[in-house]
């Protein structure tokens, strides 16, 4: 392993630390990123991100799902009864209905596919999910943290929305189908070509979905840095004020957009700057790669 530098943190230790969630101080359980049921299992591979003799890419790969160890086995087990089931409804949803076939049969090009899901319980998945591969969040938003944490019953709220943060989702690039990731603490910028960026707290890459949590103002165009790639995806950051009830609510009538998105961390590597937070803690930046059957 000699000349192997790990380029991002893996959050795989056991050793105790505060749950992403809660912030007790417990041994962690493996957090799958999604969830199991919507397809994130065994034989998903997993693997780091490492520079190899000078050259970028992907460690050694190991079976068992793309996982950190962010939450508590509590945390973890609220999100797995009361949400997962209704993510790899919504998931299954899109994959099939964003298919080549579908797309050719669109009644409106482009028009986001006809998936009737819960967008709360969705939503709710999806950021235990941030909160686990980012445990800084916990200290960003605390009131989010608690809202999710102290619902009755779950997924109920209400949640108090941060207004410095936009929930972003959409597809998965279809040239990458079987390419995910899940990355916190990355900051990114297209230097060749048009320039852009992508300034993140959270990202999970998992087909048929893409999902970043990003401030909601970067200020990155004022500063001529370049528009945030995920200004286009769909805004799912009112779906988490959508209780229990809702469970047959149309995609279509809560954005109006619904494109595809390649991860940086995806493309040429010699077209984007990365900077990367290390301090030795929980803060690192977290990268894991994914490898879908």
């Amino acid at each position: 392993m000699a000349g192997i530098q790990l380029v991002g943190s893996m959050l795989a230790s056991a050793h105790p630390r505060p749950c992403g969630l809660c912030g007790d101080v417990r041994r962690l359980s493996r957090a799958h990123v999604p969830p199991q049921v919507a397809g994130n299992a065994a034989s998903v591979l997993r693997a780091p991100d490492v520079i190899d003799g000078g050259v970028r890419r992907a460690g050694r790969w190991s079976q068992g799902g793309m996982w950190v160890r962010g939450l508590c086995r509590d945390c973890n087990s609220l999100a797995g009864i009361a949400y997962d089931r209704a993510y790899a409804d919504f998931a299954g949803q899109v994959a099939r209905l964003t298919s080549p076939l579908a797309r050719r049969l669109a009644v409106i090009p482009g028009e986001p596919p006809g998936v009737r899901f819960a967008p709360g319980l969705v939503a709710r998945c999806v950021l235990f999910g941030m909160f686990a591969i980012n445990p800084r969040l916990r200290i960003l938003f605390p009131d989010l943290a608690a809202d999710l944490r102290k619902e009755t019953p779950a997924g109920a709220g209400p949640v108090r929305w941060p207004d410095q943060l936009l929930l972003r989702v959409g597809r998965s690039h279809p040239s990458l189908p079987r390419e995910g990731v899940l990355s916190s603490g990355v900051w990114s910028m297209r230097v060749l070509t048009e320039r852009v960026v992508h300034f993140s707290f959270g990202d999970i890459v998992f087909a048929p979905l893409v999902w970043s949590l990003v401030p909601a103002h970067s200020g990155s165009e004022r500063d001529g840095l370049g528009p945030q790639i995920t200004k286009r995806l769909g805004d799912a950051s009112g779906w988490v004020h959508y209780g229990p009830d809702r469970t047959s609510v149309d995609l279509r009538s809560l954005t109006r957009t619904f494109p595809s998105m390649a991860h940086p961390l995806h493309v040429k590597m010699d077209d984007w700057v990365e900077l990367l937070t290390r301090d030795g803690s929980d803060a690192d930046a977290v990268m894991v790669f994914g490898r879908l059957p």
